[in-house]
């Protein structure tokens, strides 16, 4: 792209060129555009140098002819001139060049004006307006795809039915476009086991969904504005994470914080106020050789009863002694099964995906109904004590169960009618075999009350018979008294241990009351949750919890039974 300037003879008034001055190479405007900010751009194209590839970018007209907008242009491989002059050229016409299309400029993918955008930038279907993608384009090469419907349909689905773990995660591929109909937050599915057991097949069988299953995996650990952008790019999409042993147990909590909150870090603007927020809602697909809480506790960390909760942790092993799989499909064992889906997914993938999304965009209203009656029929299945949060994954597994049969409607997996569904709900009660349908946190403050019992109930507390004699009692760090009430041991434990040790990391009141509940914590009858006793060696009567069992005596919230 060359400037062509002018300039008038002085003397007779005539007007001529100047030589041509050299901007750039060539250089299209496609039109101008907008975000969510009202910030404006002008969309861009051209060829880079060296593999001459096709680049797009909407350039923020808040920078052009800053070194911030030259160097955006540079990297993405196109040549510009360094004079003052000619950078000058390029920022006016930038500025006021032909090309006054009107874009609607995304920083995230997913749906967008009835169209779905993938972390390529590629849109899936017609925008009701002209739309751009701007986000995250570094995994771009990983959703491309490759086959055909028919062809995963015949080999990477074929190899799938029956065997609930990687049904699961094609589901929850092509669950994360639905989530926004219901209203439903970011959440996911973590696969654990020894290796082998075929966690990593079946994570890889999800990815083949949307794109090439090993380009897609991201690190635990990534820093958060990896993640932001990530997440953003994949918004209303899967988001693939490595083995999460892998990562520091730090940046896994603050991963897993970020991720599922649906929000970026808040940052200020150079011009004053603050940017934009990047928001998105996600489906994670996760693997490990253990569970998000024992990795976690591994490294002197306790999870939140709301990670656990979004992300919903599973034993790979289906345990049919097969690993992941249920059925072997006429191959003679689970490990050649594993390699053949391996094959399959990476040689079929990226083609579901798309015929998905474009087969459900203009039946929303359809479909939202839909997702609303499988979550209410999974929901009403459950004891009526069933805590908000586990209805709430429940909700999860009802969607993706949904999501599967709603493929199998279109002809995109060759499975029976109600096979997909089937297979969620298999998977779903194994994860509440483990958790059980009580509130989570009150599952913590429980096992972590019976945890502190298990390794002090003895040795920390002074006998009260030994408190009433002359001998001064033999205990280090007491943790308060021990009695017998009849035939039955109760222990008094002062306040401060209780607050500090037993219910540490939690509200103490809310803490003692869930342990009452638990049958653990005996309150006065008063209703308070501390009772006044005067011990042998004190005159003063003092106020202690006083636990009449070591353990819940009302037993774990227990799943109801497989209802196929």
């Amino acid at each position: 792209m060359f400037y062509i300037g002018t300039k008038v003879d002085p003397q007779t008034g005539d007007t001529s060129e100047l030589p041509p001055l050299w901007l750039c190479d060539p250089l299209e405007i496609m039109g101008r555009g907008m975000d969510e900010s009202s910030e404006h751009y002008r969309i861009l194209r051209w060829n880079s140098r060296g593999n001459h590839h096709e680049q797009q970018h909407a350039l923020n007209l808040g920078i052009v002819g800053d070194r911030q907008s030259w160097g955006i242009l540079r990297a993405g491989g196109l040549a510009l001139a360094t004079s003052r002059r000619a950078l000058e050229c390029l920022a006016a016409w930038l500025q006021t060049g032909d090309g006054d299309t009107m874009h609607t400029v995304s920083h995230r993918g997913g749906w967008n004006l009835g169209a779905y955008v993938l972390p390529s930038g590629e849109v899936i279907g017609n925008p009701s307006a002209p739309l751009f993608y701007n986000g995250d384009r570094s995994h771009a090469p990983a959703y491309r795809a490759r086959g055909t419907v028919e062809s995963w349909r015949e080999n990477v689905a074929r190899l799938s039915s029956g065997n609930s773990r990687p049904m699961l995660a094609i589901g929850a591929a092509l669950a994360a476009p639905l989530l926004h109909l219901v209203g439903l937050e970011s959440g996911g599915f973590h696969f654990f086991g020894p290796s082998g057991c075929g966690k990593t097949t079946s994570a890889n069988v999800g990815a083949s969904v949307w794109g090439m299953p090993r380009e897609q995996v991201l690190n635990w650990d990534a820093t958060a504005l990896a993640l932001a952008n990530a997440a953003a790019a994949r918004n209303d999409g899967l988001m693939l994470l490595d083995e999460i042993g892998q990562g520091n147990p730090d940046a896994v909590n603050m991963a897993a914080y970020r991720l599922f909150n649906g929000t970026g870090k808040m940052q200020g603007a150079r011009e004053g106020g603050n940017r934009e927020m990047l928001r998105w809602r996600i489906l994670v697909l996760s693997t490990g050789e253990i569970d998000l809480a024992s990795f976690m506790q591994g490294g002197g960390r306790r999870t939140r009863a709301g990670q656990e909760v979004r992300l919903a942790s599973l034993p790979a092993d289906a345990g049919g002694g097969m690993g992941a799989f249920e059925r072997l499909h006429g191959i003679s064992d689970s490990n050649r099964l594993a390699k053949a889906l391996e094959k399959a997914a990476g040689e079929n993938y990226g083609t579901v995906g798309r015929a998905f999304v474009a087969f459900v965009a203009d039946k929303a209203s359809e479909i939202a109904l839909r997702l609303q009656i499988a979550i209410s029929e999974l929901s009403d299945s459950l004891p009526d004590e069933t805590s908000g949060q586990v209805r709430r994954v429940a909700a999860r597994f009802a969607v993706t169960g949904e999501a599967l049969e709603i493929a199998t409607e279109a002809g995109f997996t060759g499975w029976q009618t109600g096979e997909g569904r089937a297979a969620i709900r298999r998977c779903f009660f194994a994860w509440l075999e483990r958790y059980g349908v009580g509130n989570r946190e009150d599952e913590q403050i429980i096992d972590q009350a019976e945890g502190w019992f298990s390794a002090h109930a003895y040795g920390r507390f002074i006998d009260w018979a030994d408190a009433a004699g002359d001998k001064e009692p033999d205990v280090f760090n007491a943790a308060g008294y021990r009695r017998r009430d009849g035939g039955d041991m109760t222990w008094l434990i002062s306040p401060s241990v209780f607050a500090l040790e037993i219910a540490e990391g939690y509200d103490k009141t809310a803490a003692a009351d869930i342990l009452a509940k638990a049958g653990m914590l005996q309150k006065g009858k008063d209703g308070k949750v501390t009772t006044t006793h005067r011990t042998p060696d004190m005159q003063t009567p003092r106020r202690f919890y006083k636990f009449v069992s070591p353990v819940r005596s009302n037993g774990k919230n227990e799943p109801p039974p497989l209802i196929e």
